[in-house]
């Protein structure tokens, strides 16, 4: 059994592991030359539980996205942020009117705190903001186009929530040839029994599910000005 399925043995019954070994899924896809972080909604509107949008306070994700961001700032690495865009006229919100009940209250469609980052891993002038109005930040942005101009071939994925706009990005960047690698301690869901399921499929069939201290390990080894030199 390779590595990726052994992780999992415990959790996904053996019987349903031996179906993805048949297949040949769970194989590592790792990184690439040039890796940028991708950060997905971790606005104060998916991380406070003072908005409708929050199911709970997640403490060791905020912290996780914090250290992350610090290291790619340290490694002079790309980080790109993606949020909501604006939802206060109906059409803008458009299908989402008929699945949440709360698209018309206040904090979902004018809060302007909603919106923005905590300080602690807030985007700066050097990164990139992409405003998105479905779950994946590539559905009909130009996320994609900016990601090539960057010579970017592997994305370092956190965020909320991640059995939806996380998952969501994964499968696209995943469709657009990316090399993918979600760190488990930096995303989250409202739901822990989603989580769980999302981050198995995606650790099967479209990303790497790594863990916050095998990226950081990685990120330092490969991309660090002396490993860089070393490899030159």
């Amino acid at each position: 059994m390779n590595d990726k399925l052994a992780k999992w043995q415990g959790q996904v019954p053996d019987e349903e592991l031996a179906t993805y070994r048949k297949g040949g899924f769970g194989e590592r896809i790792g990184f690439g030359e040039r890796v940028a972080l991708l950060n997905i909604d971790t606005t104060w509107m998916f991380v406070d539980p003072a908005f409708d949008m929050c199911g709970r306070e997640m403490p060791e994700l905020m912290q996780a996205v914090t250290d992350l961001t610090a290291q790619f700032r340290r490694l002079g690495l790309p980080i790109y942020y993606s949020r909501r865009d604006d939802r206060s006229h109906p059409v803008r919100r458009g299908i989402w009117n008929l699945k949440l009940s709360v698209a018309e209250s206040h904090g979902y469609t004018r809060d302007p705190r909603a919106d923005e980052w905590p300080e602690a891993y807030a985007p700066t002038e050097a990164d990139v903001v992409v405003q998105k109005n479905k779950p994946s930040c590539f559905f009909q942005t130009p996320l994609e186009s900016f990601l090539r101009y960057d010579r970017v071939d592997t994305l370092v994925v956190v965020g909320i929530s991640t059995s939806g706009c996380v998952r969501a990005a994964v499968t696209d960047a995943f469709s657009h040839n990316f090399r993918v690698i979600v760190v488990e301690e930096a995303v989250g869901d409202r739901s822990p029994a989603a989580h769980r399921g999302s981050l198995f499929d995606m650790d099967m069939k479209f990303a790497d599910v790594e863990s916050l201290a095998y990226v950081t390990r990685e990120l330092d080894a490969r991309y660090a000005p002396s490993a860089q030199a070393a490899a030159v």
